[in-house]
């Protein structure tokens, strides 16, 4: 198997820039929803896990009328796979998170995570991958949004 280090797509998706507009792209999203409640900090932790691997985010619906509970019931391989992807992720999350607060595209309150400005939406000079990617992280957010976090941890099967 061949090591991240050499794959540039892997690269490019691994980067902490990459990251943090990924992040800002939820939090946006969560914060546009509701009460407009900042994104809890730990919920910032269940984004890349999701958007990131490519079968994963094939998978996620298009619009969040699906709830995150409904579409793991439908996707039980997701949810079976989430653990390991999630804690692969974590040190890359934290490096997005404080790449993104370095830059101003993500501050922390005392309720949670906000974006100060919306992230800049993606063109088509971006690449679809690009887009998908912001698009589906937008999605990942307002479910954020609607789910308690012990709840959105729980259904896939990881603790904060």
């Amino acid at each position: 198997m061949a090591s991240t280090r050499r794959l540039p797509e892997a690269q490019a998706l691994l980067n902490p820039a990459f990251g943090a507009y990924l992040l800002a792209c939820s939090i946006n999203a969560a914060t546009k929803t509701g009460p407009r409640n900042p994104l809890p900090w730990p919920s910032a932790f269940l984004v890349l896990p999701l958007v990131l691997p490519a079968d994963t985010r094939a998978d996620l619906p298009v619009k969040a009328s699906r709830t995150m509970a409904a579409w793991l019931t439908e996707h039980p391989r997701h949810q079976a796979a989430f653990a390991d992807r999630a804690a692969a992720l974590t040190d890359y999350t934290r490096a997005s998170l404080r790449t993104g607060l370095r830059h101003g595209a993500v501050e922390i309150t005392g309720q949670g995570l906000r974006c100060p400005r919306a992230p800049r939406p993606v063109t088509a000079d971006n690449g679809s991958e690009v887009a998908d990617c912001a698009r589906r992280a937008a999605l990942v957010g307002r479910w954020l949004a609607a789910t308690e976090p012990v709840t959105a941890f729980t259904l896939l099967g990881v603790r904060p």
